[in-house]
């Protein structure tokens, strides 16, 4: 595993010096459909890191893992592609989300929630973990600050460089010491979109504008964003501006006009609409597209590759560390939003991709089955080269409860037979690990 560690360290390195320091975060939820945007669609090298979300902490400090779908083959592919891959932790959810001011007031609960998550990126090998929390509170100020420690201590000590990372809010809210924050954190992603949206169902306006126009300034922009974090005192390198792959459509007939409801739409959907009847307009001052459709009384507020090219052209002129995209999965096929991101922050030159390899060339796990399984599976895996390979089977909490395998093996394939008597029902994860790689799969016990 330490092998591995440092081979994907040498390849993190060499991606990130390549994109000149920049930082482009990709955020991939658990949800995505596998068959709509599987791991295999992703152009890794449009990227430099994927945050795999979403988990959220329970209030005593344990791992609340409802609504998460593991994605081995997504780690194993990144990985190999040189990108790192964080957890992601939060998100907004009206039940949820309060738990992490309750874990924060705790010190019990702080470090056993600090520990669990180094805990369970060694074991999933994920490369460090990002905090959604939607939003901490100037009055938490002091509890939110040890929270962070907290983190920071726990996956200092994981033998392993693990990054620890925010989504924040496009202000900070005077919610963080950022004379303490700034040492602790590796980037701070803003949130610069949704500047108009459902919960401001009277007026249309710009999803995610640059700049601030005679009426985005009184909701925000990019601009106004950067310039809040760093009067706090954040470095600009560790900051990454929000670029959404979505938009908003607006039940209205202009661009600034009154509106009775909103919607969120994939860029994906958006798209094709210029097609259909729709005119393309620019807020000059937003630097933001627009779609209007009179017949329909609609308006959508969106980004295009061009003015996400604009955004990252801000970025470099900025010294500002990069974006972080929600959400992969939600671009055209082709792929626009993203490799208009990469271009602009040099990750890409436009020749076209040379993929890398997604599957290691040593080993190879197969899918258990029968899966589901009550009572007996059978695992087959295929090895190429002469060594020690193990076979452990894990919860999901990254507790192991089964050594499979550990010895020395020659070329060939091999089957283990496992009972799941000793289960109760769930998901658990199978790892194979040897000659410096790791692959893991899933397998659900169905009683």
């Amino acid at each position: 595993m330490k092998t591995a560690r440092i081979i994907l360290l040498f390849l993190l390195t060499t991606s990130l010096a390549f994109a000149q320091s920049k930082l482009v975060v990709g955020y991939y939820p658990s949800w995505t459909s596998k068959v709509s945007y599987p791991y295999t669609s992703i152009p890794f090298r449009n990227l430099t890191h994927i945050a795999h979300a979403f988990i959220f902490p329970q209030s005593d400090g344990t791992l609340d893992l409802t609504g998460f779908t593991f994605y081995p083959e997504l780690i194993q592919a990144a990985h190999l592609n040189g990108v790192g891959v964080v957890i992601s932790v939060g998100g907004y959810d009206v039940a949820r989300t309060p738990r992490f001011a309750q874990v924060a007031a705790d010190p019990a609960a702080r470090t056993r929630f600090a520990n669990a998550l180094r805990d369970f990126c060694v074991t999933y090998q994920y490369d460090g973990v990002d905090i959604d929390w939607e939003y901490p509170t100037a009055g938490g100020r002091a509890n939110t600050t040890l929270f962070y420690q907290a983190l920071r201590t726990a996956l200092s000590s994981a033998g392993m460089p693990l990054t620890l990372s925010i989504a924040g809010g496009s202000t900070d809210g005077n919610a963080y010491d950022w004379t303490i924050m700034n040492g602790l954190l590796d980037w701070v992603g803003v949130m610069t979109y949704d500047f108009y949206g459902s919960w401001s169902p009277w007026k249309a306006g710009p999803n995610s504008p640059l700049y601030g126009s005679y009426d985005a300034s009184s909701t925000g922009s990019i601009q106004a964003s950067v310039a809040d974090y760093r009067s706090k005192g954040v470095s600009s390198s560790k900051l990454l501006i929000g670029t959404p792959f979505y938009g908003w459509q607006f039940n209205a007939t202009s661009v600034y006009g009154a509106c009775t409801t909103a919607s969120q739409k994939s860029y994906s959907a958006i798209a094709p609409l210029t097609q259909q009847g729709w005119t393309r307009s620019v807020d000059a001052k937003a630097h933001v597209p627009f779609l209007v459709n009179s017949t329909q009384t609609s308006v959508v507020s969106y980004d295009d590759s061009i003015s996400i090219g604009e955004k990252m052209k801000y970025v470099k002129d900025q010294g500002i560390g990069g974006t972080i995209i929600w959400a992969l999965g939600q671009d055209t096929g082709q792929q626009s939003l993203l490799r208009a991101v990469s271009l602009g922050l040099g990750l890409t030159t436009g020749i076209p991709e040379q993929r890398t390899e997604s599957v290691p060339r040593s080993f190879e796990l197969l899918q258990n089955y029968p899966n589901p399984f009550n009572g007996q599976t059978h695992i087959r895996y295929v090895v190429t080269n002469a060594g020690r390979y193990s076979l452990r089977v894990y919860d999901l909490l990254g507790r192991q409860v089964e050594k499979l395998v550990d010895t020395e093996h020659q070329p060939g394939s091999y089957q283990v037979s496992y009972s799941s008597e000793s289960l109760p029902s769930g998901v658990y994860v199978y790892r194979l690990s040897g000659e410096g790689v790791t692959v893991m799969r899933t397998m659900i016990v169905l009683r």
